[in-house]
């Protein structure tokens, strides 16, 4: 007995949800060392987790299509479509929550858009999301041209900002948003759909399951996404969208995924690690900012990243496979 539950417990210390755990108290130990006085300093935390917070919604809708083998370039491009909808209506005096709703509401069509494609079309999802990228930005720019779109009221730029009990209420949304989708992807019939289309598509398609159907779903939720993402990041840009904003972000949200342990080439990986992963690309940008590292440098840190994310699974097989036969011997 005592045998199994040491193998139990060797088994879940060595799980890569908890080497990203590992890996982010490492990068808190790093910075606190380093900038001590900077990391005890009243709202440093809160203000690095804030930092990465507009990109959450993004990393949990990716993480589902991910799941299922397929890819969206185009998350980026359809959040800054959302947002220069929500404030071309509240440029108009539209009531706010109607123009939020709009907002989600155009995610959910263009989200549509690139389901319909993908799921009943048969067009490769790369293909797709690439090219609607390029649409949904030159949209963008035929309606603003080179201007900033900077009518957004006060309460709807701080509104993911604020803080309950000196908690980031983006946080906490992100918190419930990523409890629901743990859920779906972990308990439900429709999580499991996703799992059995990521490791072969055609089999799901002849034990039953609507894979175009369950495509087109996911699609629509990344769209929900992108809806939610775009009240976030008006927020963190302080009241500003133009075309050439949030470029990389679909790029950084597919390395956050890949580096959480979701296979990029489907039906792999938990919920939890993308959720972990948010927080690890935070603290590990804003650590690199302090260090006075450019631009430039964190794009190349990102696909360093999701090269070796992509990487790692086929080499911890073997290494896991290792340490679990050398406890065996224990």
């Amino acid at each position: 007995m005592n045998e199994k539950k040491k193998w139990k417990l060797t088994g879940f210390l060595v799980q890569w949800e908890m080497i990203l755990i590992y890996l982010l108290l490492l990068i808190n130990i790093l910075l606190m060392l380093a900038r001590p006085n900077l990391y005890f300093a009243s709202g440093t935390i809160t203000s690095i987790i804030q930092s990465g917070m507009d990109l959450c919604p993004l990393v949990l809708g990716m993480a589902l299509v991910m799941m299922m083998g397929e890819i969206d370039v185009s998350c980026a491009a359809n959040m800054i479509f959302c947002s220069m909808t929500t404030g071309l209506l509240m440029d108009r005096g539209v009531p706010a929550v109607v123009c939020v709703l709009a907002g989600i509401a155009t995610g959910v069509l263009l989200g549509m858009f690139n389901g319909v494609l993908v799921g009943y079309v048969g067009m490769p999802s790369v293909i797709v999301t690439i090219s609607n990228s390029l649409l949904y930005r030159g949209v963008v720019k035929i309606i603003l041209d080179v201007n900033v779109l900077r009518n957004f009221p006060d309460f709807y730029t701080k509104l993911a900002w604020n803080q309950i009990a000196g908690i980031p209420l983006a946080m906490i949304i992100f918190l419930l948003m990523a409890a629901v989708f743990v859920v779906i992807l972990q308990k439900t019939g429709f999580g499991r759909k996703l799992y059995i289309i990521g490791n072969n598509a055609v089999t799901a398609e002849y034990s039953g399951i609507n894979v175009r159907k369950t495509k087109l779903a996911v699609y629509l939720i990344m769209g929900v996404m992108c809806g939610i993402a775009s009240i976030f990041f008006v927020g963190r840009m302080g009241g500003g969208v133009s075309s050439t904003m949030g470029v990389g972000y679909e790029m950084n949200a597919i390395a956050i995924c890949a580096l959480g342990g979701i296979s990029t080439s489907g039906g792999k990986g938990k919920m939890y690690g993308p959720i972990i992963s948010t927080f690890i690309m935070a603290f590990l940008i804003y650590t690199l900012g302090l260090m006075g590292v450019d631009a430039n440098a964190k794009k190349t840190l990102t696909g360093l990243v999701l090269l070796i994310a992509v990487l790692i699974p086929n080499i911890n097989k073997d290494l896991f496979a290792s340490v679990r036969r050398k406890f065996r011997k224990i």
